[in-house]
């Protein structure tokens, strides 16, 4: 590590940070990845349940229309 220091005159501070944003880049990266299943399944409930609500609407407007 000291030839590396002193070949690039970088400090040790600045390969430690370097390497902290890079842990930190990638952990970010793994949090967007598993966040995106998470989103679809929202997704996916608030149209079925939507759907769901239509149903039951034209089955009360269907109901009420037949009294």
């Amino acid at each position: 590590m000291k030839d590396k220091l002193e070949k690039t005159g970088h400090k040790k501070l600045y390969y430690d940070l370097k390497m902290f944003f890079t842990v930190l880049l990638f952990g970010v990266a793994v949090l967007a990845l598993a966040a995106i299943p998470v989103g679809v399944t929202y997704k996916l409930a608030e149209a079925q349940a939507a759907a769901e609500q239509n149903t039951t609407s034209q089955v009360a407007n269907t109901s009420s229309s037949a009294a």
